[in-house]
């Protein structure tokens, strides 16, 4: 796969995490197959591909359509693409590269995962709320102790919910995870005003190998 569908394929990841996090503050549920597509992603830190890290393209689908409506630059009111999930993409890959200056917090990210890397990933139940718990914790203790934060608005019971805001942190978790993949890639903030249309192209192309397979 070319460079510039793989930094299309890790934004995809970064946008479906945020379509995610918007469904769960407003929901408090989301599909437990694109759940678990995230969460496996962060315990895929030596990939062969960038497909690999999410186990196809196929299990992006819909983060690719929602990143299809943000380049695009349609109604704003679009179905995939709310402001809030405008917000928390964005958001997401600016804490990025606020986290790539930190080398203590990315140590105790990097010693932590792997610490809970022996859950298997072929299971159902990948997403178990303890799983999501401590994943949850990590963000808190990293992430959420930087100066800029993803502030996540939605329905009150939902966010005062542990077991729906342990995922939300597990879900922006890996939202960054993509954010680290897109730009380790050769992602770059400017390619989001300046190349629409290349990246909109790439997503067109991807769509097409899910319906090749299938």
């Amino acid at each position: 796969m070319e460079r510039s569908l793989r930094q299309s394929l890790a934004l995809s990841g970064v946008a479906q995490s945020a379509y995610m996090v918007s469904q769960l503050a407003h929901h408090g549920m989301v599909g437990q197959d694109k759940l678990n597509t995230l969460v496996r992603s962060l315990f895929m830190q030596n990939p062969e591909t960038t497909e690999a890290v999410y186990g196809s393209i196929a299990r992006l689908n819909l983060g690719i359509q929602v990143l299809q409506e943000i380049v695009r630059r349609g109604n704003p009111q679009d179905s995939l693409k709310s402001p809030e999930v405008m917000r928390y993409f964005l958001g997401m890959l600016h804490l990025e590269r606020k986290l790539a200056a930190r080398e203590d917090l990315l140590r105790i990210i990097g010693e932590r995962l792997p610490r809970l890397a022996h859950e298997p990933f072929d299971s159902p139940d990948l997403a178990s709320p303890t799983l999501l718990q401590k994943l949850a914790a990590i963000y808190q203790d990293t992430l959420s102790t930087l100066p800029f934060r993803v502030q996540v608005t939605g329905e009150v019971s939902f966010l005062k919910n542990e077991e729906v805001a342990d995922r939300i942190r597990a879900v922006l978790l890996a939202g960054i995870r993509s954010a680290v993949l897109w730009h380790q890639s050769g992602g770059r903030r400017w390619q989001l005003l300046l190349g629409r249309g290349r990246i909109d192209r790439n997503l067109h192309l991807l769509l097409n190998r899910v319906h090749e397979i299938h």
